[in-house]
């Protein structure tokens, strides 16, 4: 089987640091715009038609008038006597390419695409997509009728376009898996509202409006689904070696995070006493550069322990991923200037808790938390640990791999540093596999 390709994506901690920001910003303009409303100047503030609000140019010089972001003229020698008037603006932070992408929870259906189909109405083909674990077919209902199996999980709503009146079209949808156990039902009802509707209401000029209304909700698939993180899959042969190495450590286990923790343990064990920087000979298949290590033949460092075990992970049908944090300030033909230095860290995807959980196997990290909250990911460990107030709050699932035992503990006792993860400026370079089918 051959390698999937990969892209290499990145998250900077500013955005996230920026989305927060946007927020207060937000509640802020939502404060100002109450006291505009309670003013009566000659230029209001409308945030709904214009991105600038009170924006001085609409206010009138010769007869000033209070306003969002001026104040009513001072007594001499007072502080802002010689201050300018401000002009605010809003800021838009898309957290959906920021953060969203690389941290969707897994949806059990999704809606892969809609194709719109020739002819006089309005006739609409939905597709969708199952997530689920063994799926077998969907079993899908239109407008009451009886339930008829389907391998492609699509079905077509069509309307009349020269109706003057609202029509919907409901169809439920369940998922079987393999074992012949049924999903929840999914109610996706579409509701056509022609362009002779809104003329007959003397709203001319509208289009032809389709919603479409889904109990529960239903997103759209993205191409960042979690199957799409693995850009290395595992071939027979690696199957087989994960199964006899670690398939008998694992089958107790209760959850994803259970599993990969008795991996990561097992996998510390045997290659903690062989770090070092690795040869030019490391440059393998992750088990045969496990192999090379704990027979003594190579030492590995970071990346070789997160491809080694989001391989391992993967072999055994638990999603992992490979991240590069770096903090890269300058670069010439001579040399580089990076602060920290540079780190190569893993999440794996915990199907319970639906997200993605940081384990870092190079610092003996098996979870990190925030008080009682967690586990969290690495954009989460990295931007609290770039908070005073939050990091005072963070804490360790730290493994002594001489001891073999485990401690939860707060990061200020961790015996392991993070310089890595420790900027607002750190950038983390998330691999996956865009063609991935």
């Amino acid at each position: 089987m051959k390698t999937t390709s990969k892209t290499i994506l990145t998250l900077t901690l500013l955005t996230l640091i920026f989305a927060s920001a946007c927020f207060a910003a937000s509640s802020d303009d939502k404060k100002t715009a109450a006291s505009c409303d309670s003013q009566k100047p000659a230029a209001s503030c409308d945030t709904k038609k214009a991105d600038v609000c009170c924006d001085d140019s609409k206010i009138p010089t010769a007869k000033p008038t209070a306003s969002c972001d001026t104040q009513p003229p001072a007594a001499p020698g007072t502080y802002n006597e010689q201050q300018p008037p401000r002009t605010k603006e809003r800021v838009r932070s898309d957290l959906r390419y920021h953060y969203w992408n690389y941290y969707q929870p897994q949806d059990p259906l999704t809606i892969k695409s809609i194709e719109d189909l020739p002819g006089e109405n309005i006739k609409i083909k939905l597709n969708l997509q199952s997530h689920l674990k063994n799926f077998s077919h969907f079993m899908i209902s239109t407008d009451d009728s009886e339930f008829k199996k389907s391998t492609d999980g699509s079905f077509v709503a069509e309307f009349n376009i020269d109706k003057t009146s609202a029509t919907k079209s409901k169809t439920v949808v369940k998922m079987v898996s393999k074992d012949g156990t049924e999903s929840q039902s999914y109610k996706i009802t579409l509701v056509s509202n022609p362009n002779k509707y809104w003329a007959s209401k003397g709203a001319a000029g509208y289009p032809n409006w389709i919603t479409i209304k889904t109990d529960p909700y239903l997103n759209f698939t993205t191409d960042y689904a979690v199957e799409n993180w693995i850009y290395r899959p595992p071939t027979d042969k690696d199957l087989q070696f994960a199964k006899d190495k670690w398939g008998g450590l694992i089958k107790n286990a209760k959850s994803d995070h259970e599993k990969a923790m008795l991996i990561a343990k097992s996998l510390m064990d045997d290659l903690k006493p062989h770090t070092g920087v690795p040869s030019d000979a490391m440059k393998v298949s992750p088990f045969r550069q496990y192999e090379r290590m704990v027979s003594g033949q190579d030492k590995g460092f970071c990346t070789n322990f997160a491809k080694i075990f989001i391989h391992a992970c993967n072999s055994l049908g638990i999603p992992a991923r490979r991240i590069h944090l770096e903090k890269v300030h300058y670069k010439s033909e001579k040399f580089s200037i990076r602060m920290g230095g540079m780190h190569s860290t893993t999440e794996i995807f915990d199907d319970q808790l639906n997200q993605w959980v940081w384990m870092d196997l190079t610092s003996n990290i098996l979870a990190a938390y925030l008080g009682d909250e967690g586990p969290l990911n690495a954009a989460e460990f990295s931007m609290f640990l770039s908070s005073p107030q939050r990091k005072a709050h963070l804490k360790v699932l730290y493994y002594r791999h001489k001891k073999k035992s485990e401690t939860l503990m707060p990061l200020s006792k961790c015996p392991k540093k993070f310089a890595s993860f420790d900027s607002r400026d750190t950038e983390l370079y998330y691999f996956y596999a865009p063609d991935r089918e």
